[in-house]
């Protein structure tokens, strides 16, 4: 097997043809003219050639992913959604060393992430995650293309653009394929294709497929079949067809959402994400292999499944929610909240930004869906609102406002699979996101759509909402300081003021309430008979 393997895959639409004009295959190229589509590249080293060995033998799992702030789609079989940002999750071994670790961050993906140590995550119970607003992916492109001479250098061009990012280091796994091996992917929601694919060298795959949708049951398997070739290897294209049970969907149901804070914002912003659709849960029956006990063969059955909907907050330490707040908000099903999962990360109530050590938080929600229509596909909607808190910022000249942006939450189902669906068989499979790791193994995850025309935000193309936080202006501090001074001594000077009155009116003795004077104390104080 070749050390360095490449896979590009296009997921064609319909009105495409394989025509001379549009693919021309020879024995070391493969040139594409035009094609329209959805794009993944794949680079996978395996552990033979791999140049992080040290860092790979230190961890368990590194996976680090990249998501552009567009509103992008989600094409099959990509589904797998994620907040807008860097994402960095590290699942250590016993003596990891975190200074190594984040200066190589620091040094191949990006020396704007604020990594100085374990301090710089927040534990979560699969590991450590830190998330970073910076999504310059030219460093990692750079480490990638120094570190791997053999890859395509065109590739790695092209993927400065890609929507996605995504890179994998992985010690143990329960997928083999990716044990011991790095894996970098760049996934474009769109686009149309003309470039030309050339063989790797000595030891180095280069693969293609032109691939399309055969069949889709939405309670189960995705079927495609296309044309795929090794360039070097292969000077026709090969048919294929075949099946597997995908990880990460989109619900079928035309469910959108779009979140916004309440004004105004103030200090104590109410976040409201409004649902608008068909929100009803994905599977309703999940089918089940049984062994029959007559004749030893395997029977197919119908069992039902469990979907429950779930809301997934990125929250930057600029904002945060108080978990006791959040829980008696759950308590009383209040806000379409039915059960706090988990909130991880900084909740301290009274810090400021300035002092916050890590990058913020996260949450995890399951939320309450409306009830079911009577008639399917009939308009709900649904909302969700969390009450949130903005810290003390650091003020600033001719300013009265902070801004920021916040990413967008992740809104999905999330199913039980059934027991005999083995989701690795997947080419496409991505297992290892943030919220993957709260679930048990074997879950499907369906995927509301983001949209933005629910509302009229400024920011139209973008995932993310925007949170202007009050300040005072550090020019108004030339009047504020004395004037506080001035105000506090006004009030100082009254009350002494006001005691000293009182102190000349009770003759210089002050009388307990239904306490008579003591008379020896007072005798010889009254005036003298002549």
């Amino acid at each position: 097997m070749a050390s360095i393997r490449q896979r590009h895959t296009f997921i064609v639409h319909s009105q495409f043809r394989d025509t001379a004009d549009t693919l021309n295959l020879s024995k070391d190229k493969l040139t594409l003219n035009d094609v329209p589509g959805t794009r993944q590249d794949r680079l996978i080293v395996t552990a033979d050639h791999l140049k992080e060995k040290d860092l790979v033998q230190a961890v368990e799992n590194i996976r680090i992913e990249i998501v552009s702030r567009e509103n992008f789609a989600h094409i099959a079989p990509f589904n797998r959604q994620l907040a807008w940002g860097t994402h960095i999750n590290v699942v250590p071994t016993e003596g990891f060393d975190w200074n190594v670790f984040c200066h190589w961050i620091n040094s191949s993906v990006n020396p704007k992430i604020d990594c100085i140590g374990q301090e710089s995550f927040i534990e979560v119970p699969y590991g450590y995650y830190l998330h970073s607003q910076h999504t310059d992916s030219s460093p990692l492109l750079s480490y990638l293309e120094n570190t791997y001479a053999a890859v395509e250098q065109d590739m790695l061009e092209e993927v400065n653009t890609a929507n996605y990012i995504s890179m994998s280091l992985n010690k143990n796994s329960t997928d083999r394929r990716t044990t011991g091996r790095l894996i970098a992917e760049a996934y474009w929601y769109y686009g149309r294709w003309t470039k030309t694919v050339n063989a790797g060298g000595p030891d180095h795959r280069v693969e293609v497929g032109l691939l399309g949708k055969v069949a889709d049951d939405p309670q189960g398997d995705l079927t495609y079949g296309g044309i795929l070739a090794v360039i070097g290897d292969n000077e026709q294209f090969v048919p294929t067809l075949f099946d597997f049970s995908p990880r990460h969907r989109s619900v079928y149901q035309p469910a959108v959402y779009y979140p916004d804070f309440r004004q105004p914002y103030g200090l104590h912003p109410r976040h409201l994400t409004t649902v608008l659709g068909d929100i009803s849960p994905p599977r309703t029956k999940i089918t089940v292999l049984d062994v029959n006990e007559e004749n030893g063969e395997m029977d197919a059955s119908e069992a039902p499944t469990s979907c429950r909907l779930y809301g997934y907050y990125v929250l930057p330490n600029f904002i945060f929610v108080d978990k006791y707040q959040i829980s008696d908000l759950a308590d009383a099903q209040a806000g379409s909240v039915k059960r706090v999962v988990g909130i991880w990360g900084e909740t301290d109530l009274e810090i400021p930004v300035w002092m916050v050590d890590k990058w913020g938080s996260t949450m995890l929600l399951e939320l309450i869906p409306p009830e079911q229509p009577l008639l399917p596909g009939l308009m709900q909607q649904m909302d969700i609102e969390i009450p949130m808190h903005s810290r003390y910022e650091v003020p600033g000249w001719n300013d009265t406002i902070v801004k920021h942006e916040m990413p967008w939450p992740v809104l999905f189902w999330a199913c039980n699979g059934s027991a005999e669906a083995d989701m690795t068989t997947s080419p496409f499979d991505s297992n290892g996101l943030g919220h993957e790791y709260l679930f048990a193994p074997g879950t499907m995850f369906y995927y509301l759509h983001p949209n933005q025309t629910i509302s009229n935000p400024v920011n139209r193309t973008y995932l993310v909402t925007n949170l202007n936080i009050p300040v005072v202006p550090l020019e108004t501090y030339k009047y504020v300081q004395p004037w506080t001074v001035i105000v506090i001594l006004l009030g100082c000077m009254w009350i002494f003021y006001k005691t000293f009155l009182g102190f000349r009116r009770d003759g210089g003795i002050r009388k307990s309430p239904g306490v008579k004077p003591d008379k020896i104390k007072l005798e010889g104080k009254g005036p003298k008979a002549e």
